[in-house]
């Protein structure tokens, strides 16, 4: 199976311009089926996404100060887990503070922009988007035909997909 047979084309999803503000995806994302925004530039091309991470790390801006390295550990432990916590002074600000805190932060604080090699190619295997997301791509990935960008590939239906090529050999 290829790429463009699982992707969600671009035009399925609801786009913001990069002058929206977080209280403008929240609206968007309310009614979307999709839990990310494409966000586009003044001439309608695609500039990038925001993603359920990207709103929490805008939301809570000393998640940029973790480490990178610690959190490539293999042992994230709760110990771990809790010191980064305490450290970066994480969430100081409660959950109920979130809509007050959120109305004014940019869309481009919480916008992803891939780098050129976190794209994947329309016509790739999708197997080779599942390895990109295994060894830690950022998600979603966003397909390219030919340099245009035309969809999405979404992790969440790429394990739709394994779980039901599962199922069905399970039942034969």
């Amino acid at each position: 199976m290829k790429v463009k047979n699982l992707m969600t084309p671009v035009s399925d999803y609801q786009t913001l311009p990069m002058d929206a503000r977080l209280s403008d995806v929240a609206t968007v994302l309310k009614e979307s089926k999709h839990r990310d925004i494409i966000i586009v530039d003044e001439n309608g091309a695609f500039a990038g996404v925001v993603t359920m991470s990207g709103i929490i790390m805008a939301l809570e801006p000393n998640y940029r100060k973790l480490n990178q390295r610690d959190m490539d550990s293999d042992i994230l432990s709760n110990r771990f887990v809790a010191d980064q916590f305490k450290e970066f002074n994480l969430w100081t600000d409660s959950l109920a503070t979130l809509c007050d805190k959120g109305q004014n932060i940019p869309v481009v604080e919480a916008m992803i922009v891939p780098d050129e090699d976190h794209y994947i190619n329309i016509e790739e295997k999708l197997e080779h988007g599942v390895h990109m997301y295994i060894i830690g791509t950022p998600q979603p990935l966003v397909v390219r035909d030919n340099g245009t960008i035309v969809g999405i590939l979404r992790m969440a239906d790429v394990f739709d997909e394994l779980v039901s090529r599962m199922a069905a050999c399970a039942s034969n």
